[in-house]
Order: C-alpha cells, then structure tokens, then sequence
C-alpha cells in the first residue's frame, strides 16, 4: 500500500481542501464551550425531575459513568483530564471521596433507581488495584438496581492492567471491555509515550476472550507522529485477525495550546490532512473486507453487534460514554471532571482534584460547569445526534415529535446542505437528509451547519476545535 492511497483521488483533494477546518466533535449538542458555570442546585432538581417522571413509569433506565483520572505516566497524544501519579498515594482518599457522591445522589433519588449501563473510563481505570475496582462497583449496585441485562464496562490500559485486574473485574459482573491499541508500530508508540508490544496486546486480548466477555473492544488512533497510510494499514489488519467485537478509529486532534503536554511530540512528523484521509478511507475499506460494519464517524463493529443492527435500522445514539444503542440519554457521572447529562441539563464536576474533594466530603454536589437547554437546544441536539449517528435526519420525525416546521426552522442550514448536495456528499429530499458517497467523512461539517452557539462568519474557531478532516 503506497502512502499516497489510490483511494484519495483528485475529486476528494478538492472536497477536502475545502470543507477541511475547525469544527466540534459533537460528542454533546451544545458543545463544551458554550457552558457555563451552574449551580450545583441545577443538578438536584434535574435529579428530583427524573425522580417524579421514573416514579410515574415514565422515565427511562439510568446510564452511569465513574471517573479514574489517575495514570502512571502521560500519553502524549491525550486529551483526557488525567492526573498523572506513578505511586498510588491518591486511590484511597479519591475512592472515599467517589463513595461518598454516590452516597449523595444516590440519597437525592429516594429509592435504589434502575441502570442500565455503567462505564469506568479514565484516565486509566485499572491504576485502582483489583480489590479497590470490586468495591467501587459494589457500591453502585448496592446504590442502584441494575437490570439483568446491563451493559458494565470498563476502559482499561494493556501496559498497566494485570490479569489479577481482569478476573477481579469478571468476578463483579463486567461483561464489556475496552483496550487501547492506538497503533502497533514501535517508532509510532516511542513517539507518544505508549510502548506497547504487539505481543503483549495478543496476550491480553486472548486472556479477555478466555474469560468470556460479551463484547471486546480495541481502540486506534490515526494522525500520530510517524504514521503512514501503508504503516497503519498493517495495524488495522492485525486487528481484523484478531476480531474485536467493537473497533473505535479516533482521529487523533493536535491541540497544543488547549494541551500544553501535546508540545513534545514532533510536530513535523506528524501526517498531512491528505495522508490522514486516506488513512482512515484504507482503513474504512480493510474493516469493510474484513466483515465489519461502519458505526457513525469513527468505529466498526461486527454485523451482528447490537451497535451494527441500532445502524441498520437507524436508531443508534450517543452518549459521553459513546455509541450506544440506549433509546433515551439520562445519564449520572461521578468523579472529578465527570459530566452528567439528565433531565434537559449538562452539569460538569469540579474539574480540579483538591477542590472537588474538598466540596463531596462538605456535603455539597461538585458541580461545576454546565448548561440548561433551551427548547431550540434540544431540537438542535436531536437533529445534530441523528446525523452524527445515523447519518440520516427523518424531517417528519423531528417535525412531529418537536412541532415544528423542519424547513422553515432550518433554512438556512438548508442553504448550506445544498452546496453539500452539489458535490455529492448529501441527498435532500422533502423527507430527509442523508449523507452519501464521502459524505460520511465530513458529516461534522453538516452538523455544523445545525449548530446555533458557532461563531458568527465562521463554522468553528482555531483555539476550541479540531479540524474536522
């Protein structure tokens, strides 16, 4: 395979000088710097909320989310809020701390409430020794009723993750794990900090297959200093031998001035816009050979993936915990810098370790940031999810469930999809939207166009986003 992919034709260089800029992930609809700080009584009546809407049958399970900012060392390429503590002297204190926010919440619900899924993401989750990581989860359940068939997840390191950890993990219930991969190349990992062996990572996998978890996941990472198309393409087919259930493909964003640490890597190794282009169609087309669908922006799944079948018939959506096949969001996350999203609100925890300490073990919710959505927020939130999700907007279904007017509400975004049209990314019709042919790569440019909070004369901004391509 040439760096220069016979997939990156001239027609796509040109779609992708232009639409390439700066532009939201979308990982939330109003993106994160558009909140602003809220009062921790914000969250508690989002709670009391759901509270009257679940004790009237009308409220969907919980998803819950715990926060492990600790690692041992700096991954270069992070964006994660992360402390970095080689010796665990902070585990204990911090644990104390996250048992007593459950405590909290879990007191303002009145009644151990249903849950449907519980993720630990970090950071890195496995820094917590093997008992600490039981007694966490023995805490929520005592907490919560978690349904029979409850997605319990975890993100885990293979460097730092014995295999104590994993069997500790499977003891408590946890059927879905997700590994970080990033690339196999050796010049690759000694660039970022993230030595992994290739046969390290074999052995762990294996050891997750042996223990019988419903669904593995690997995580890769393209845009990394020293990364070629060919290079990274025997990294996508190792993966494909090995047959994770889930593959997350992240585009990795350069943001050195939001991300001081990012400065050490080699800036001038790092691989064009076209280069990364072409990553990310060969891999695409490596992972379709291989049996995989493709699940939104950036994962593949197997068909027969709940995530898959949620795609096929258009209904997958998303969450800070990522895709998932949960037909309505109600999220609770604990942890410093850990985002809740229930009720119509976004409340973000105290992103500073000592404070946010100070604040559970005063008795007080440690809100920090966040945002009250507006009726506009939530329909833009809706339409934003459908094509980041499903590449697809239903304008009937939009227009029905929020009594609107889809293209009157929309016309201008309209305008802007119709350039869209014209080169082939985007089909309208009087009863959808889609993306087709490369559209699928620049949907975050369509969302774009939904997206009320972007600065006026420009769809995105140098100093918040990454580019989009």
């Amino acid at each position: 395979m040439s760096d220069n992919s016979e997939l990156l034709t001239p027609e796509l260089k040109r779609l992708l000088d232009k639409y390439d800029r700066p532009g939201p992930r979308y990982t939330s609809y109003p993106t994160a710097p558009a909140w602003e700080d809220i009062p921790a009584a914000d969250l508690e009546s989002a709670l009391d909320r759901y509270v009257s809407a679940d004790d009237a049958g009308q409220a969907p399970p919980l998803s819950l989310y715990v926060h492990i900012p600790f690692c041992e060392e700096r991954c270069l390429f992070c964006g994660c809020n992360v402390v970095i503590s080689p010796e665990d002297k902070v585990s204990e204190p911090y644990l104390d701390v996250l048992h007593r926010e459950i405590e909290m919440i879990a007191e303002r619900l009145g009644s151990r409430r249903r849950v449907s899924q519980l993720h630990l993401g970090g950071g890195t989750p496995t820094y917590l020794r093997p008992e600490q990581l039981q007694q966490l989860t023995r805490w929520m359940q005592e907490a919560f009723v978690f349904e029979e068939d409850a997605e319990i997840s975890i993100e885990v390191d293979p460097v730092v993750t014995r295999p104590e950890h994993v069997h500790a993990l499977r003891e408590v219930g946890y059927n879905r794990i997700s590994m970080g991969v990033q690339d196999l190349d050796p010049k690759v990992q000694e660039s970022i900090h993230r030595v992994q062996p290739e046969a390290l990572t074999d052995k762990f996998y294996r050891l997750c297959r042996e223990l019988g978890f419903d669904s593995v996941n690997m995580d890769l990472i393209y845009g990394l200093p020293y990364q070629k198309v060919g290079q990274f393409a025997r990294t996508v087919e190792r993966l494909v031998e090995w047959g994770p259930d889930r593959v997350a493909v992240f585009n990795y964003a350069h943001v050195p001035w939001i991300k001081p640490h990012q400065k050490q890597l080699p800036a001038e190794e790092l691989p064009t816009p076209d280069m990364k282009l072409a990553m990310i169609l060969e891999t695409g087309r490596i992972f379709g050979e291989g049996g995989y669908d493709a699940i939104g922006l950036d994962h593949f799944a197997k068909p027969d993936d709940e995530l898959a079948v949620a795609r096929r018939n258009e209904i997958l959506r998303r969450n800070f915990m990522g895709y998932t096949t949960q037909p309505s969001t109600e999220s609770i996350a604990f942890g410093v810098t850990a985002i809740s999203e229930i009720m119509g609100i976004y409340a973000q925890n105290i992103t500073r370790l000592s404070k946010y300490q100070r604040t559970v073990l005063a008795d007080h919710l440690p809100v920090h940031k966040g945002l009250r959505m507006s009726g506009d927020d939530l329909l833009r939130n809706e339409v934003i999810m459908d094509l980041m999700c499903n590449l697809v907007i239903d304008k009937g279904r939009i227009e029905a469930r929020f009594g609107i007017d889809f293209d009157r509400v929309f016309e201008d975004a309209l305008i802007g999809l119709r350039e869209m049209q014209e080169d082939g990314l985007v089909e309208l019709s009087p009863q959808e939207i889609r993306m087709v042919g490369h559209g699928p790569i620049l949907v975050r440019n369509a969302a774009m166009l939904f997206d009320a909070y972007l600065p006026k004369g420009d769809e995105g901004s140098e100093n918040l986003f990454s580019r989009t391509v």
